[in-house]
């Protein structure tokens, strides 16, 4: 099997249910950080890391994203042409989309993702979670994977008190070094006073056959999610996984929470961080679009200039009633 990743998955199908009741009429994953919505985040990060093609599993209650990156006439009027589009969303890159039928979790999305793209490892990106800091993490997890098949995940050193929120990876003492890490097992959601660790499974990882051929095999839990966690601990305690740690200057914020996302937003205006776009952006010949299902046809209206910063931070502090 090949190690090359040419593919990453970008999962865009959950319900949003921390950023209730916005989420309810704008994805999540459309939430403006910065002057884009947090989705090209991840994909600026994959093809600045390489990566090749985007395959983001969606949903049908979920229009808005498809016509994201199919556009609409009214949009391409606007804007002179239709290569505006082209070259600040789909730079040099082929994007599919997939519908999720059921919102099950993040194991049946994979699943429905490996389905779609056979026997190919992909790169896992969640959109909650964006590096502002650009794709340090994600080249080094890629390479690793290339050189030695090995699949991979990126963790976030937390407080204890913390990791009862996340997955938690049991970080082998017998490790590979101190830039590879070996992981032994993963737990989902532990009680932080019993916790092996305070690694929690960040929103990068690098997945192969180890992990994808178990993934079918795991069963929904008592809210009727497939955990890929669960996939991830059969992997580790018989493979081992490469763990990754999250480092201060790849910048990662979750945005998929109000004072995360305010966050973002503040250190993007005040740093000017989304002016750059990736190098692979700026070849815009070959980008085409491939959608699988029927997405239904929206209109966007064209994104505002921005605040300035302090009254960013005023306005999202009266709105969400965060401490300035």
């Amino acid at each position: 099997m090949t190690r090359h990743i040419r593919t990453a998955v970008i999962p865009a199908g959950g319900r949003g249910t921390r950023m209730m009741p916005a989420s309810s009429a704008i994805p999540k994953e459309l939430f403006p950080v910065g002057r884009k919505p947090a989705i090209q985040w991840a994909i600026n990060e994959a093809l600045d890391a390489g990566i090749e093609q985007i395959l983001v599993v969606s949903s049908s209650r979920k229009p808005s994203i498809a016509a994201y990156f199919l556009g609409d006439r009214q949009t391409d009027t606007v804007f002179g042409r239709a290569s505006w589009r082209r070259r600040n969303i789909l730079p040099n890159s082929q994007v599919r989309i997939v519908n999720q039928p059921t919102a099950r979790g993040l194991g049946d999305a994979v699943h429905i993702a490996h389905l779609a793209l056979g026997s190919e490892p992909f790169a896992l990106l969640l959109p909650d979670e964006i590096l502002l800091g650009g794709s340090r993490l994600l080249r080094v997890m890629l390479d690793d994977y290339e050189r030695t098949g090995d699949s991979g995940v990126s963790l976030l050193q937390v407080d204890q008190s913390e990791i009862g929120s996340y997955g938690c990876a049991v970080v082998d003492s017998n490790s590979y070094g101190d830039e590879r890490l070996r992981v032994s097992a993963c737990i989902e959601k532990p009680d932080p006073s019993t916790a092996p660790s305070c690694f929690a499974l960040s929103g990068r990882y690098v997945l192969g056959s180890d992990v994808l051929d178990l993934i079918g095999e795991v069963k929904p839990d008592r809210r009727g999610e497939v955990q890929l966690t669960s996939a991830l601990n059969r992997a580790a305690s018989t493979f081992g996984l490469a763990g990754f740690v999250v480092r201060e200057e790849d910048g990662r914020v979750d945005v998929g929470n109000w004072q995360g996302w305010q966050e973002a937003n503040v250190r993007c205006f005040s740093k000017g961080v989304t002016i750059r776009m990736p190098a692979a952006a700026r070849n815009l010949r070959n980008s085409r679009v491939m959608t699988i299902g029927d997405p239904a046809k929206t209109t966007h209206a064209a994104e505002g200039a921005p605040s300035p910063v302090q009254s960013l931070r005023q306005d999202l502090n009266g709105h969400l009633g965060v401490a300035g």
